[in-house]
């Protein structure tokens, strides 16, 4: 098949949306499949150079990957085949819709973007998402797609790069580090984790935060740089590359996650793979598939925050038994090649859902 993988533009072209789709494309090219990344400023054209070369539809299947951010033009929509603009139906390209987090049913962003996601849920002839309530939610919200969304497990594999975090930050070896990688954006809480980190070095003066990831939201950023000023404690290191967070994991002594929402988050499920600690909010996204005491810590609100965090700093044994579950347990539930045959037959449902309407 070809297919075409839509992402979001930046600055959310360097989230973990990206990042998810990447890994998506990886592994259908493995299977023999020709699969083009853009981001949906870059959409229209490249439909319009592949329409310059042939005439049957440039894709078999084009897969927007975020209902929102990755919404795609009716300019794109007519030259891929979405609207007739390739002439007779039976050209037109099935269409796939990824609800990834901030785009599902009832949160505030995709309230906000409603119109953009009722353009996208009127053009899909499938959809994915990653856990089996959200499945539900996004059937009760969109009708049109009851029947057609189908839940597809995330893979993930351990990373197993290099990175010197300690030894950038001159951390001693008997510090406590607490490292959070989230996108800098209000949804993601790390303006407030650097707050109430405060009663974590309160109780705990060896704690330390160190936070990784890009700027999506400037405004929250110059917020998150002016706290970090006032603190001696935590560091916003920015993004670094994929790859070498192994590294930036194996350095940590708890990942966290404060988050108001997740689709299902990849940083976690590499730091599980990783056998780090992990401390979740426990938020739609986390709380279906962490379980307190089982995978991960889990808190509902800064006191215990602190008192789910600071055992895993102070590397308890019965902490450690946790994170040590985790790479059996991400192994045995997140299997990369699993998702690759989950997304196929996805794809096979949204072509035949597509030849279904062609035919009528």
């Amino acid at each position: 098949m070809r297919i075409l993988l839509i992402v979001p533009p930046p600055p959310a072209a360097v989230s973990g949306n990206e990042r998810s789709a990447r890994r998506l494309a990886d592994g259908l090219t493995r299977r023999g499949h020709a699969v083009e990344i853009c981001t949906s400023l870059e959409a229209p054209a490249r439909a319009a150079r592949y329409l310059a070369a042939r005439e049957e539809p440039p894709f078999h299947v084009v897969h927007v990957y975020h209902a929102f951010r990755a919404a795609s033009s009716a300019e794109f929509a007519a030259r891929s085949g979405q609207s007739g603009g390739l002439g007779p139906a039976r050209v037109r390209s099935a269409r796939v819709l990824t609800f990834a987090g901030s785009d599902l049913p009832d949160l505030p962003l995709a309230t906000d973007h409603r119109d953009l996601i009722s353009g996208e849920v009127a053009r899909a002839d499938a959809a994915m998402v990653a856990l089996p309530e959200q499945r539900h939610a996004v059937e009760r919200a969109w009708p049109r797609l009851a029947g057609w969304v189908a839940v597809v497990g995330k893979g993930v594999v351990a990373p197993n790069g290099e990175f010197p975090l300690r030894e950038q930050l001159g951390c001693r070896d008997d510090e406590r580090l607490a490292l959070l990688p989230a996108g800098v954006r209000p949804v993601k809480g790390n303006l407030r984790a650097v707050e109430w980190f405060a009663d974590v070095v309160a109780a705990e003066p060896r704690a330390r935060l160190v936070l990784l990831g890009p700027e999506i939201d400037r405004a929250y950023g110059r917020a998150l740089r002016a706290a970090l000023a006032t603190v001696p404690y935590a560091w916003w290191l920015g993004p670094i590359d994929a790859g070498a967070m192994g590294g930036a994991y194996a350095a940590a002594d708890a990942v966290i996650n404060v988050s108001d929402y997740e689709g299902l988050s990849n940083a976690l499920l590499e730091a599980l793979a990783c056998g780090r600690a992990v401390v979740a909010h426990a938020v739609p996204g986390n709380r279906e598939w962490l379980h307190d005491g089982e995978q991960a810590l889990l808190f509902r609100d800064r006191a215990e925050f602190v008192a789910k965090l600071l055992p895993a700093l102070r590397r308890e044994p019965a902490v450690a038994t946790i994170a040590a579950r985790g790479p059996a347990w991400v192994a045995a539930h997140h299997d990369p090649e699993r998702e690759i045959e989950q997304l196929l037959a996805l794809y096979q449902l949204a072509l035949a859902r597509r030849d279904a309407a062609i035919g009528e």
